[in-house]
């Protein structure tokens, strides 16, 4: 019984154990931001990406990194995503290509606001684009 205790404990805490997160510093004309990202590089991650959450923790998001042997242009969806997102779309040289700001939530619009192969893609809280005047041309550090 005590085992069954402490292995169903165990269990508890590994599912309602946070995220690992990793630094990406986007670097501006107005100085470099660092937010602190979910990696989504699995199509299960990819699929789920931030759907069905309410909240985005501050200088928090997501970078989706998609073949580095096959870049491509890249659409992405707010298909049950309940919060706005800015995302950024980037190329194998980290350097941003493509802005989409205050995205829809919840719309099944295709968001592709570039034709040029992309390698990354960040979703970061709706705002941050125009709070920190990030542009295309500007780089990230990964």
């Amino acid at each position: 019984m005590k085992i069954f205790y402490i292995l169903s404990l165990v269990l508890s805490l590994a599912a309602c154990s946070k995220p690992d997160l990793k630094p990406v510093t986007v670097q501006t004309k107005n100085g470099d931001i660092t937010y602190f990202v979910e990696v989504a590089d699995t199509t299960p991650k990819m699929t789920k990406g931030l759907m069905y959450r309410k909240h985005l923790n501050k200088d928090s998001g997501m970078i989706f990194i998609f073949d580095e042997t096959h870049p491509q242009p890249i659409s992405m969806w707010m298909k049950n995503t309940f919060i706005s997102l800015d995302m950024l779309f980037v190329d194998s040289s980290y350097q941003i290509i493509g802005i989409a700001q205050n995205t829809e939530p919840l719309s099944v619009k295709t968001i592709s606001p570039t034709k040029k192969q992309t390698r990354f893609v960040i979703e970061l809280n709706a705002g941050e684009v125009a709070k920190h005047g990030i542009q295309i041309g500007d780089k990230i550090t990964f």
